[in-house]
């Protein structure tokens, strides 16, 4: 029953990574950027990520496959050095939303300049489209060895 519960935790807090992602895109393309709107998106995303990875090290750990069908499966270390990257590109994102809020200090609507904006979507698509071997590299290490 613990690998279930944990099964599920993760996958609903994946979800909601991705609806979270979808959010600071959607707030990106808007034509004024609403930069404490976004740096409270970008803090809720930071924190699911951080329940994907604990709830992710708890199923490897205490869930029902055990330690070693993890560690025998690139799948698994793919997925994991997905979300790094994913990680690491997210980081971008976070200073230039956490710059605009400063710079906007009250004034709405607040515009961006317009080479920062064009990063900010650029790096959140990004973000986006890794998601989608992540996805695929969980898929398949569900089912390692073929």
């Amino acid at each position: 029953m613990l690998d279930l519960g944990l099964a599920i935790a993760h996958h609903i807090a994946v979800f909601g990574l991705v609806a979270l992602l979808a959010m600071e895109g959607l707030a990106l393309r808007d034509g004024a950027v609403d930069p404490v709107r976004l740096v409270k998106i970008d803090g809720r995303y930071g924190l699911v990520a951080g329940l994907v990875i604990a709830i992710g090290v708890c199923r490897v750990f205490q869930g029902g496959k055990g330690w070693a069908f993890y560690e025998a499966n690139p799948f698994f270390w793919g997925k994991v050095g997905l979300f790094l990257v994913l990680g690491l590109v997210s980081i971008g994102p976070t200073l230039l939303f956490i710059r605009w809020r400063k710079a906007a200090a009250g004034a709405t609507p607040f515009t961006p300049p317009a080479a920062e904006l064009k990063r900010a979507r650029t790096l959140v698509g990004l973000e986006a489209l890794l998601l989608v071997p992540l996805l695929a590299c969980a898929a398949a290490m569900a089912r390692y060895p073929f």
